[in-house]
């Protein structure tokens, strides 16, 4: 029997093999050659990370996929971006990426886009019981690298450098550790690698950027190389951490703020899109540039969708998803964000450091996570949503509750990928941050008992 937990309102994400399994992926693989028949493709793209389980799955998918009529072109290990660049490339503009993104390393899960848009794990768990009509003839199976020519296209868009600088690169054994320290050499800078050899095990730390203990190697080594900039990849290659020279953390809201302005210079009046966990100071500074802030739900489903409708040429989120679609395709892809913001740095001739000074200031939190039952963190929501008093203030009810007060605000939402509250705290002090923050936690307390909250 199919554990439905695995199907997510974004992707399909699970255990190997209790959830992720044979059994799984057949499943998974009808459902796709259904929703292929509805859209008239008949190829897809597929491709997976370094996990352990990856070699299995992908080869599994791909005959199940065969047998049922679908071409494969097989792009073997390779980031997320790199299966939607894939994709954008061949006249289905559909793919399949095998990945567990930041779960732990026993974690897999799929990725799909068909037709050139996200496809829901929520929408594949409903094909499954759809009749699929057999096709006469089975797919076939093609193997591809196209990872020199992503390069060549990023390369194409890159003017002359005359400020190369020294960038440590940190790819937490995950699968952008070939080419990622692979693009910044070809951008003509010294490039030092910090676990940059593919190991499904993540022997160094776990790659997910989102979390200030992984970044700790990569600010030890920008330090101690004494380095312009430091570079973190989560597991498949969409999300990234930045480090200054000084070792400080430039959070992904405030790397929108940096693309924002050099963005909003050619695409005067046009909507930037950033999600709920983002500060809001950057929907100041997009005002500022010229542009029209749009707020969206988290998850690249939702923020792809939101490009696709609006045609912003840009997206963020604070988890470290960004998604280029001015010059790029519209996907989240953390080496062409690396490689726009070394554009930016190389044509300034400022450092990160200086560009950070410029920008706007608040007292903030990280992204903070609570432990909850999977099958009670989106009723603990909707209880907060409804009973939890926050007087006057602005309350947003698009993802979650982000409570906009005049000089501060919060937020709680389910995570869709992990069994977690997610909350996020802003304000003009850091005495009121304290306050919004506690004002929070106490009154989902009173909601919940049995979750661990320590309140400050």
């Amino acid at each position: 029997m199919i554990d439905e937990s695995i199907f997510r309102e974004y992707d399909i994400r699970g255990i190997v093999p209790n959830q992720i399994n044979n059994l799984s992926v057949k499943a998974i693989a009808k459902a796709v050659a259904i929703k292929c028949q509805n859209e008239i493709v008949d190829e897809v793209a597929l491709g997976r990370d370094g996990r352990l389980s990856g070699d299995n799955l992908l080869r599994s998918l791909s005959s199940e996929l065969q047998s049922l009529g679908i071409n494969v072109l097989n792009i073997g290990i390779v980031t997320s971006p790199l299966l939607y660049f894939a994709a954008k490339k061949i006249k289905s503009k559909s793919g399949i990426m095998i990945t567990g993104s930041h779960n732990p390393k026993n974690y897999n899960g799929f990725k799909i886009v068909i037709n050139d848009s996200p496809v829901s794990g929520l929408e594949i768990l409903d094909l499954i019981s759809d009749e699929f009509a057999n096709l006469k003839n089975p797919g076939s199976e093609i193997r591809q690298d196209v990872m020199n020519e992503y390069i060549n296209e990023v390369i194409s868009q890159s003017g002359s450098n005359n400020n190369p600088m020294k960038i440590v690169v940190d790819c937490g054994n995950g699968s952008a550790s070939e080419i990622a320290p692979k693009l910044i050499r070809k951008l003509g800078h010294q490039v030092i690698e910090l676990f940059c050899k593919i190991d499904g095990n993540f022997p160094n730390h776990h790659p997910d950027p989102g979390k200030v203990e992984n970044l700790q190697d990569l600010i030890k080594a920008v330090k101690s190389q004494s380095a312009d900039i430091g570079i973190a990849f989560d597991g498949d290659g969409d999300r990234l951490g930045v480090v200054s020279s000084n070792g400080e953390i430039i959070y992904p809201d405030q790397l929108m703020m940096i693309f924002t302005k050099e963005v909003l210079k050619n695409n005067q009046g046009k909507k930037i899109v950033f999600d709920v966990k983002c500060t809001n100071l950057l929907d100041k500074i997009i005002s500022d540039a010229g542009g029209i802030p749009l707020m969206s739900p988290t998850g690249h489903f939702h923020i792809k969708n939101v490009l696709k409708k609006t045609k912003a040429p840009l997206a963020g989120e604070m988890s470290g998803h960004i998604f280029f679609n001015d010059r790029w395709y519209g996907f989240d892809d953390a080496h062409y964000a690396a490689f726009r913001l070394i554009e930016i740095l190389n044509k300034s001739k400022s450092s990160l450091d200086d560009l950070v000074k410029d920008l706007p200031k608040a007292f903030s939190t990280p992204e903070m996570n609570l432990n909850v039952e999977e099958d009670k963190k989106f009723q603990i929501v909707e209880d907060f949503i409804s009973r939890a008093d926050f007087g006057t203030a602005k309350k947003i009810t698009i993802d979650g509750l982000r409570v906009n007060f005049e000089d501060g605000w919060g937020l709680l939402r389910a995570s869709n990928t992990t069994p977690k509250l997610v909350l996020r705290f802003e304000a003009n002090s850091q005495k009121r941050l304290n306050e919004i923050k506690n004002m929070f936690l106490t009154q989902l307390k009173k909601i919940d008992e049995t979750i661990n909250i320590k309140i400050s």
